[in-house]
């Protein structure tokens, strides 16, 4: 189980211009998953299923969802390419003026492959979650053809 590992925790929170509900679609929900950072998903919306995401360019996962909270919560398996299964949980809290989403990955081991497999995952999450906050305060996502 991911849990087990004693390696790094990616941690990352923003503040979203955003209603906590809208925040919370953007991030279960297929058709706005593939506004910001999919090509194309199956999230059920009961702990235990199996979802898939599938990228721009072929690559897709299939997991488990871990919990699903309406409006507060989403944690989900996350597979690290070749290596094992980490977790990854969004957590909303509502603002004045917002949300902020909190994302806590976990799992990680210490052997070099790992940590690439962290660093990329890092950057990964800070390049989507950016372009989530564009897409929901402009309207505007910024991935281009190319991005993995």
């Amino acid at each position: 189980m991911a849990a087990s590992r004693k390696g790094p925790t990616i941690k990352q929170a923003y503040f979203l211009r955003a209603p906590v509900t809208k925040v919370f679609r953007a991030l279960t929900e297929p058709t706005e998953l593939a506004r910001w950072f999919l090509k194309d998903a199956r999230l059920p919306h009961t702990a235990g299923a199996t979802y898939e995401f599938v990228w721009q360019f072929g690559y897709r996962h299939r997991a488990k969802v871990v919990a699903f909270v309406p409006n507060r919560k989403l944690t989900l398996e996350w597979p690290a390419k070749g290596l094992g299964m980490t977790q990854v949980s969004f957590t909303l809290t509502a603002r004045k003026g917002g949300t902020r989403l909190t994302l806590r990955h976990t799992g990680y081991g210490t052997t070099p492959a790992w940590i690439e497999n962290y660093g990329g995952t890092c950057s990964g999450w800070a390049y989507f979650l950016t372009n989530l906050k564009s897409v929901l305060r402009n309207g505007a996502d910024l991935r281009e053809a190319g991005d993995a």
